[in-house]
């Protein structure tokens, strides 16, 4: 004959409601909000087996009226617990949504790409609740670490010891490591445990003392530019799949906003070079107006008056000129003084790949078969040019 739970049993469960109740109102009401939402999930789940456990008491024979009461207003407050702790959990993206959007809005406020990518790492922290975040360089085909925000603890040994560590580290970004498989993939990761995990660079996992981080890529229009990556160092907080993609919508955001801050510069930049060029020209017309008139059967003073027509152009200086575009001869030139394509990108203010572009241009036109050729071409030509007669 089945038996009915004593007075000081539904106290028990009375007891056990109140203390869900308790944990649940101090979750909602944290500030700031614990981004992980699988806290309030595990309440839910074990807030959902308390409900059957009441419920099933209805069943029980020989139930008393107050009993039967006391029941009744549990079962009400665990469901409207639920309730809440639903409503909070779903809330909670919409809320990491919203912080990623403001700090957003802040970096784009930065005057230059250089401060964006300073005020990044911090923003990143306040929005998604992490306790560390580091901004990198994808230079080619090395990870080049740049700017580290720490949250808290900034004199801890360990966070001394990474802030000594990543200061002018260059790390090669070989076939093996997880942050080149995330540059061929274009897409965020989530490492559980990252002391065993293979795929990590050992020497910052182990400088660090991580056990989890997210990491995610800073994609443009073109290549991988750059990596962020976060993890709870402090608060010991477990990271799950929403951190990751808090951070990738971060990324996502900051890759854009960046990019449209280089293509500003870049463009103030042209026009500053522009207006000089027109500047320029309108003085040396101006020169060109002003020069006295002489009756005379050589040719004008030109050298006076700052131009060099065609006809009075060496014949290496007229081959170079007519066949070159003149971003051809100023790639050239650097070719010549030994500058890689990096530092003639850095130089020129373009990309990497647009100075490999006039290189390939450039190789065609003088039909060199490769670099060395072309500058050796380039430098007897111009020796050529300046060879007394």
């Amino acid at each position: 004959m089945p038996t009915t739970r004593t007075q000081g049993e539904l106290t028990d469960i009375e007891a056990r409601v109140r203390g869900l109740a308790l944990t649940t109102r101090s979750m909602i009401s944290a500030e700031p909000p614990d981004p992980n939402p699988e806290p309030a999930r595990q309440i839910v789940a074990t807030l959902t087996a308390v409900s059957a456990e009441i419920s099933a008491e209805f069943a029980a024979p020989e139930l008393g009226a107050e009993q039967a009461a006391d029941l009744c207003e549990l079962l009400v407050e665990v469901g409207e617990l639920q309730s809440d702790l639903r409503e909070h959990t779903l809330g909670l993206r919409f809320q990491t949504l919203d912080r990623i959007h403001s700090a957003l809005a802040r970096i784009r406020q930065e005057e230059s790409s250089v401060a964006l990518i300073d005020a990044a790492p911090a923003e990143l922290c306040a929005a998604c609740g992490f306790d560390r975040a580091m901004i990198s360089r994808v230079r080619g085909s090395t990870w080049v670490p740049h700017t580290l925000h720490l949250v808290t603890d900034e004199e801890h040994p360990t966070n001394v010891a990474l802030k000594s560590f990543i200061a002018g580290a260059e790390i090669p970004l070989v076939t093996s490591m997880l942050e080149a498989e995330l540059v061929r993939r274009r897409a965020p990761a989530l490492i559980h445990d990252a002391q065993e995990d293979a795929r990590t660079f050992r020497p910052l996992i182990e400088v660090a003392e991580t056990r989890a981080y997210v990491v995610a890529p800073i994609v443009t229009t073109g290549p991988v530019i750059g990596f962020l990556h976060a993890d709870t160092f402090s608060s010991g907080r477990p990271l799950t799949s929403h951190d990751r993609d808090n951070i990738q919508t971060f990324a996502e955001g900051f890759g854009l906003i960046f990019e449209r801050a280089v293509l500003v510069e870049r463009l103030a930049l042209q026009h500053e070079r522009i207006g000089k060029a027109f500047a320029d020209t309108e003085s040396m017309i101006g020169d060109l107006c002003a020069a006295q008139v002489q009756l005379a059967r050589q040719a004008p003073d030109t050298a006076a008056a700052g131009v060099t027509p065609a006809s009075m152009l060496t014949a290496p200086e007229a081959r170079i000129n007519s066949v070159l575009t003149p971003r051809e001869r100023e790639v050239l030139g650097l070719l010549a003084s030994g500058a890689t394509n990096v530092q003639i990108a850095n130089q020129l203010v373009v990309s990497e790949s647009t100075v490999k572009s006039h290189v390939k241009h450039i190789l065609r036109k003088l039909r060199a078969s490769n670099r060395a050729e072309a500058v050796s071409r380039y430098l007897r030509l111009t020796r050529n040019q300046h060879r007394p007669a």
